[in-house]
């Protein structure tokens, strides 16, 4: 049996097109039955390409197909789940409950905090894992947290496992690679670069595996958007940050207003010879944010307290 062939794009565009994997319990009925949907030369060349892979791949990778038990439930109940992932570190955190914390690239300073604050609220619960798409901004602070408080991370990649996309993020992957208590999975099996089409179906997966989605800020067109929309297909919890003081949270706002809940939590400021309010986009506050100029005359979020 080849367990990747259900992830090689050939197969499994002809899979998803007919749903005829639903018909079958274990994958090795299913194996032998989809010679005779091909071309025989098509076939044995796609069957070639997936030996290959599984010969010369990683050997800290592991597959979970959809007929494996250790297969995540709730991945089970969504339209379109991968019918294979191929893990590398701590399998088993699949099994946990587990919660995603999403956000934008462009992370306000006080989405930030709160990110940090929410993920330290989890610190205290059992049998709990981290989701996120080890993106830059949300996703990175959410991880960086829980590694310092010893909560374990899943991060769903949106391209081949051996890739580590963003190149910003290459010390966070090495520090996840290197303890086997962490992990990273991916539907994409054969060579996948970033593109615009790979991170919406990562997405999916990532609220597809959690009960609860968090979002700490959205603009309208973003990843994080296709991650709610997802978690709203698949009738997940979603809880929304929003605050003044976020660059840009419109995505987060038109959320709320089609019924998400909000996140509430008590925060606590400090504030340092303000004379006016400076609001800053995005580019000027990675301008300044080393500045004197911003600690003086911008509010400073010291906390938040969310009760979860």
């Amino acid at each position: 049996m080849v367990l990747s062939i259900l992830g090689h794009p050939k197969v499994l565009s002809f899979l998803r097109k007919t749903k005829i994997w639903r018909n079958y319990d274990h994958f090795l009925p299913l194996f032998q039955s989809l010679p005779m949907f091909f071309k025989e030369d098509d076939w044995k060349f796609w069957l070639t390409e997936c030996k290959a892979w599984e010969q010369n791949k990683d050997p800290r990778w592991n597959l979970v197909s959809y007929f494996d038990s250790n297969y995540p439930k709730l991945l089970k109940e969504i339209y379109d789940p991968p019918l294979v992932i191929v893990g590398m570190g701590d399998l088993t955190l699949l099994q946990k409950d587990l919660f995603a914390i999403v956000g934008t690239r462009k992370s306000s300073p006080v989405s930030l905090s709160a990110t940090k604050a929410l993920v330290g609220s989890f610190s205290e619960k059992e049998n709990i894992a981290i989701v996120s798409g080890m993106a830059l901004g949300i996703d990175r602070q959410a991880f960086v947290t829980a590694l310092e408080f010893g909560i374990p991370v899943v991060g769903v990649l949106g391209t081949t496992l051996g890739i580590e996309y963003p190149p910003g993020n290459r010390d966070l992957y090495k520090q996840i690679k290197n303890d086997p208590k962490q992990l990273l999975i991916s539907e994409f099996l054969l060579h996948t670069e970033p593109a615009k089409w790979t991170f919406p179906k990562r997405n999916r997966v990532i609220s597809g595996l959690c009960q609860k989605v968090f979002i700490m800020e959205s603009g309208k067109k973003s990843g994080t958007i296709s991650t709610a929309m997802s978690a709203m297909e698949q009738n997940r919890e979603i809880f929304v940050f929003d605050h003044p003081k976020q660059f840009d949270n419109e995505g987060g706002k038109m959320l709320l207003r089609q019924g998400a809940s909000l996140l509430y939590g008590g925060s606590q400021f400090v504030k340092t010879e303000t004379v006016k309010r400076n609001i800053y986009t995005y580019e000027e506050w990675q301008k300044l944010k080393n500045t004197s100029f911003l600690q003086k005359k911008e509010e400073v979020v010291l906390d938040f307290q969310f009760n979860l």
